[in-house]
């Protein structure tokens, strides 16, 4: 039997702790995971295999891109980058499971309320992907009293601009085509 052959490139994102590492010729999952413990990863041996490593601080798995989040005190990625992309191409090519049956996607809150499934409307269509494409990702969290709760995944997680991102980004484009959302705040996430 041929081994299967993973093409994949390495891209920067604007969080200089984060690096997407991008499948050409495949799909990994059919939405994100994020995993942030060995713990929370015992669904994914993917995410296990890359949690292990000590300056590795947060994996997410996404359609096309698995994106590794180190540690600020972590080495510089010019020195581990190659050691990354060869764990995953590794994993991949051996055909080990990337996520066992069962586990919990990132948590999507939908409501039947009218605003709130226009909001996640357009958080799926205009903000999402743009965060995605930076290796990423930009969520619903809640919406009360005109006030919406995002959260920060991947790459977006502690990115130096995800205030500008959401001051200057987010919140003009929902406040402009959604006049009941008043504030957009990035919550921090909830780990465990």
């Amino acid at each position: 039997m041929e081994k299967r052959k993973v093409h994949m490139h390495i891209e920067g994102v604007p969080n200089p702790l984060a690096r997407k590492f991008v499948l050409e010729n495949g799909i990994l999952v059919d939405q994100p995971y994020e995993f942030t413990s060995l713990s929370e990863a015992s669904n994914s041996p993917l995410a296990k295999r890359l949690l292990m490593i000590r300056y590795v601080e947060r994996v997410m798995l996404n359609r096309n891109y698995v994106t590794v989040v180190k540690t600020e005190k972590g080495p510089a990625w010019e020195e581990v980058l190659f050691d990354l992309k060869v764990q995953i191409q590794q994993h991949l090519e051996e055909d080990m499971p990337i996520l066992y049956y069962g586990a919990d996607a990132v948590n999507h809150q939908n409501s039947d309320e009218i605003v709130i499934e226009i909001i996640t409307k357009l958080l799926d269509s205009k903000i999402r992907p743009a965060a995605q494409e930076d290796g990423g990702d930009i969520v619903f969290d809640s919406y009360k009293g005109g006030v919406l709760n995002l959260r920060m995944h991947g790459a977006c997680y502690l990115c130096p601009y995800a205030t500008q991102t959401i001051q200057k980004g987010v919140e003009p484009v929902i406040k402009s085509l959604v006049p009941e959302v008043k504030q957009v705040v990035a919550r921090e996430n909830r780990v465990g």
